[in-house]
């Protein structure tokens, strides 16, 4: 999916943009280890709004939404702020997450997608490990993607999705696990002619 993003992007004239990584389940095995599985739904909403409002709203929200302790909330601002090359970020996850070996696996999967898309010839300066989007909707089961233009910040994500294992189960008795991305083509083309795209 982020090998599908990138070639998107680039057949509709972009060159300076960032592919955001996560894997929920990186988010989730955290939250196990802190005892917040049950707060886990409060806790990634409040989460996801870090980049809009700021850590210390954020802080705040966490403790009053998800009704947990401010040092727990730390904790989970901590692995949200990790920043760097993702090669670092993939050395400090274990420590963080607790490092049971559902976190790990959970690690080796996002690492897996990062090595997966540099193999398919994605940039590597496109990619970029974000342990922070948690991406508001519920059914996300896996990894997370968030695309920004780097000459357009404030426009917002253009191409978001992920890993969903159970949606289409509302609609069938059989398991349809999937993984997508969708296209913010309003804000595409809002993009494309402050570029001069168009």
């Amino acid at each position: 999916t982020v090998a599908v993003i990138d070639r998107l992007l680039r057949s509709m004239g972009f060159d300076a943009f960032t592919i955001s990584v996560n894997n929920r389940a990186v988010l989730t095995e955290l939250l196990r280890h802190l005892g917040l599985a049950d707060q886990s739904l409060a806790v990634l909403r409040s989460l996801d709004k870090l980049a809009k409002i700021g850590r210390d709203a954020v802080a705040v929200e966490m403790c009053e939404a998800a009704e947990i302790s401010a040092a727990k909330a730390d904790k989970v601002l901590q692995l949200a702020e990790l920043e760097g090359e993702a090669e670092s970020i993939f050395e400090a996850l274990p420590e963080i997450t607790g490092g049971s070996g559902e976190a790990i696996a959970a690690i080796d999967r996002l690492r897996d997608v990062f090595e997966g898309a540099l193999a398919a010839g994605v940039p590597r300066r496109r990619i970029k490990i974000d342990v922070s989007i948690a991406r508001g909707l519920d059914y996300y089961t896996g990894v997370i993607f968030e695309t920004t233009l780097d000459d357009l910040p404030a426009i917002g994500s253009v191409c978001s999705g992920g890993r969903y294992d159970n949606l289409a189960g509302l609609y069938t008795k059989m398991p349809l696990p999937g993984i997508g991305a969708s296209l913010g083509l309003d804000r595409l083309l809002a993009a494309m002619e402050t570029l001069e795209l168009l």
